[in-house]
């Protein structure tokens, strides 16, 4: 009996490793409250079954093996680095959520579709059209924003707007493309990109509004504390529910190609008090929260 419980031992060794299947490989860039909340939003919509790989908790992980050998049906990414390793995995669909770097229609993989994080131009030129200005200007990553910057002028035409458009092509050049703006805009409209929204390139922005006495426009209302005037802030559990419906579409076997990608559908505008009144703006907007 020993020795053939030894015998089932060896041979259970030797055995391939057992496939384990499911629908939905979900790949965080890393632990983020602002992540649990998109999650709440996807799950509110259908339950799938799925494994999270959190990259942050890894030296290092092989997402082309993973997918590989346990087969889902999709990979849902939360973040950019996410993104980017889930563009490695070329034959799996993939939903991507929260990643700045994502746009409609980009290319590089074959089979993609998502949410992007930046809000139709119309929504921002809104809230310039509140503030009564009409030169507004705009810094942009070449290759990056180009798309949306086009889009961005054909709807400030209507606005009776004029964007003053300056390209980058690294955030050591912000600096100085805001430089030479000075004297030729009434507001800075900060878009959400990597390059030009972080770290000294964000900061940039905001001396350049306390100096000349503009306000900023931004996406996210955590730079209001820095001194943006007022944010754009998207509904993460709306996007959630979003790309769940996007997924309920793809496991009832709508092709990725034909899932259209969106743009959020829920925003609210914040704003910094401190910073209107010192700018002495008074913009008058729909569902709109400010704070000191």
């Amino acid at each position: 009996m020993r020795r053939l419980l030894l015998l089932i031992s060896a041979l259970w060794l030797l055995l391939p490793t057992t496939v384990w299947s499911y629908d939905l490989l979900i790949v965080q860039s890393q632990r983020s409250p602002a992540y649990d909340e998109v999650l709440r939003g996807f799950r509110s919509v259908a339950r799938f079954s799925e494994r999270v790989i959190v990259l942050t908790d890894y030296n290092e992980i092989d997402l082309v093996r993973v997918v590989r050998e346990e087969t889902p049906v999709a990979i849902v990414t939360l973040g950019d680095n996410a993104l980017a390793a889930a563009r490695r995995v070329r034959h799996t669909p993939v939903i991507a959520l929260m990643a700045l770097s994502y746009r409609a229609g980009m290319g590089g993989h074959p089979a993609m579709t998502g949410v992007e994080v930046q809000s139709p131009p119309e929504r921002y030129l809104q809230i310039f059209d509140s503030l009564k200005v009409r030169k507004v200007g705009i810094i942009g990553t070449a290759g990056r924003t180009a798309a949306y910057i086009r889009q961005a002028r054909k709807a400030a035409a209507v606005f009776g707007i004029d964007l003053v458009a300056r390209e980058v092509k690294s955030s050591r050049e912000v600096s100085g493309q805001l430089d030479s703006m000075t004297g030729l805009v009434e507001a800075l409209w900060m878009l959400p990109d990597t390059v030009t929204a972080s770290g000294a390139a964000a900061d940039a922005h905001f001396l350049f509004s306390a100096g000349n006495k503009v306000p900023v426009v931004t996406f996210s209302s955590a730079y209001l504390s820095s001194g943006a005037a007022l944010a754009l802030e998207i509904d993460r559990f709306d996007i959630g529910k979003q790309g769940g419906k996007m997924a309920v579409s793809l496991m009832n076997g709508e092709r990725i190609s034909d899932i259209i990608p969106e743009s959020p559908r829920t925003t609210t505008v914040k704003g910094n008090l401190s910073v209107l009144r010192r700018l002495e703006l008074k913009p008058n907007l729909d569902d709109s929260r400010s704070t000191e």
